[in-house]
């Protein structure tokens, strides 16, 4: 595998530059309409800035709906991990599982998205939201999502 990190984060920055810029300050454009209008940006930059510098193809309208499986994140250090947690079909929102720790090597974690918890504030795009493909000792949590700190972890690119 090779480390594909600063790919991700000039996707990162840019993408982040965008909605701060152009759309967060001004105050009629905090609406879900343009949450939409912004995810859209995000799927041609990514494509542009991501997959094709990584000679890679994914279907647009999965770009950040489904799990990419050839973009691994993988933690650097015994890093926090947020699995969602579930209450009920309808209840999703939670990610607070137990297993909250994920060490090198231990999981299989396949991109997503980056995740922030206010669509419509500042963004950071601090985390990457996973799907656990594997989880070595915890083979109840796979098929899950989880959230990962990108402080905490690098993107390698599977061959």
């Amino acid at each position: 595998m090779k480390d594909i990190s600063d790919v991700f984060d000039h996707y990162r920055v840019c993408a982040r530059a965008i909605w701060n810029i152009a759309f967060w300050p001004d105050v009629a454009l905090r609406d879900w309409d343009s949450v939409e209008q912004f995810d859209e940006i995000q799927r041609i930059l990514f494509s542009e800035l991501v997959l094709r510098k990584t000679e890679k193809e994914w279907p647009p309208e999965h770009v950040f709906q489904q799990a990419i499986p050839f973009f691994r994140i993988v933690p650097t250090c015994d890093a926090p991990i947020m699995i969602n947690n579930p209450r009920s079909l309808r209840e999703t929102g939670y990610w607070d599982h137990p297993v909250n720790r994920v060490k090198p090597g231990e999981a299989d974690l396949l991109f997503i998205a980056y995740f922030d918890w206010n669509r419509m504030d500042y963004v950071d795009m601090r985390y990457y939201r996973v799907k656990i493909n594997r989880f070595d000792a915890h083979s109840d949590v796979v098929g899950r999502e989880a959230l990962i700190d990108r402080d905490h972890s690098a993107v390698q690119l599977a061959e």
